[in-house]
């Protein structure tokens, strides 16, 4: 005679719901982030920092929501919400707030929001919906793919004009990602291939800034622009380079103290860790980046469906390509970019982001563990 177990009550199913392993990972990232920019800002809570703790507050209670919903909710809103996206791209060019000679960001009271970023989570959930809502087991040609490809290159072809070209690779990236899972044709993802290379050799010589197109000299050969465009590089290698095996210790790196690295705390905020965390505190955050892609790819394999498993594909490739180009970029084996390393570089707007996609991970995450 078997006995029924007490019910469990809500809190411990929700405690139970939640996918402590993604948890963790993030956790730990964040802690070590954090860190990092108070070494960046010199102690400066007040500032940058206090403003990007809010930020990740914010994001926080925003993946804590989408988490708690769920994520085939995110299909019957996946179109309406890229839409949304679009028309705060469409915004931007007119009432935008212009910084560095670009017009990116919206001004909300003190804050600034950039559309571009959030766009790349809306991105992935319109595309995902659209791919999960094609006919299974059928080799797809190029018709089927026309609408998709409309559906990043307008929001690109946007983000670019503003211009923000790194967020508009990063979109394309993630895109293709997306839609590299549909079954195609041989003779499909040959044309595919063509028209991208066609596509880039059109943008390099009529779309791409001067500027844009001299860091792939920078790139090439930095010492030759050491006194302006290669600066940044050289420094950030050095700092690298300084932190040999274990690091000089947090807040002992040469190259953030007397100020010779710019950019620190956006755009080489990895030089700083690995200056002053060394080699070893270096290979322990990206192997934390890594534990974090391969858990989302894992959660693809065991989702309920083909449109949680491409959310979490989508949302993967959205950190990969974020770390791999700015890790990249710090030891000089990709050319100098905006693309930031989550959490690590200074930027709201990107940690909003990029907690929306922790949030959708977790949802998928529960959907496992209901009958």
């Amino acid at each position: 005679m078997t006995t029924l177990g007490r019910p469990r009550s809500l809190p411990r199913r929700m405690l139970q719901s939640i996918d402590w392993v993604l948890v963790t990972i993030v956790a730990s990232i964040i802690t070590l982030a954090l860190i990092n920019l108070n070494s960046a800002g010199a102690g400066d809570w007040t500032g940058k920092i206090l403003t990007q703790i809010r930020w990740l507050g914010l994001g926080t209670i925003a993946a804590a929501i989408v988490a708690a919903l769920d994520y085939r909710v995110l299909h019957r809103l996946a179109y309406a919400a890229y839409l949304f996206g679009l028309g705060l791209l469409a915004l931007v060019p007119v009432i935008g707030v212009i910084r560095n000679d670009a017009r990116r960001w919206l001004e909300f009271g003190d804050y600034q929001f950039q559309p571009s970023e959030l766009m790349k989570v809306l991105l992935i959930m319109a595309l995902a919906r659209y791919i999960s809502d094609l006919p299974p087991k059928q080799h797809k040609r190029l018709r089927h793919l026309v609408i998709p490809f409309a559906m990043f290159l307008v929001p690109v072809a946007l983000i670019v004009k503003q211009p923000d070209l790194s967020t508009g690779i990063i979109s394309i990236l993630v895109s293709m990602t997306i839609l590299a899972l549909t079954e195609l044709t041989l003779k499909a993802l040959l044309t595919l291939l063509s028209a991208g290379v066609g596509l880039f050799m059109l943008g390099w010589g009529f779309f791409m800034h001067k500027y844009q197109r001299s860091r792939i000299d920078v790139w090439l050969n930095p010492e030759a622009y050491a006194d302006n465009e290669g600066y940044q590089t050289i420094q950030a290698m050095i700092g690298v380079g300084n932190g040999g095996f274990f690091g000089r210790g947090v807040g002992k790196g040469t190259q953030n103290v007397l100020d010779f690295l710019p950019y620190g705390d956006t755009d080489f905020p990895f030089a700083i860790y690995a200056e002053e965390w060394g080699f070893v505190g270096g290979a322990t955050v990206l192997a934390m980046f890594l534990c974090l892609v391969l858990w989302a790819i894992n959660l693809a394999s065991q989702a309920r469906d083909r449109f949680g498993a491409l959310l979490c594909i989508g949302v993967a490739s959205m950190f990969f390509f974020h770390v791999t180009i700015n890790i990249g970029m710090v030891l000089q084996l990709l050319p100098v970019t905006g693309i930031t390393i989550p959490f690590f570089s200074l930027g709201g707007s990107n940690a909003l982001a990029m907690m929306l996609g922790i949030g959708i991970l977790m949802s998928v995450s529960r959907s496992r563990l209901r009958p």
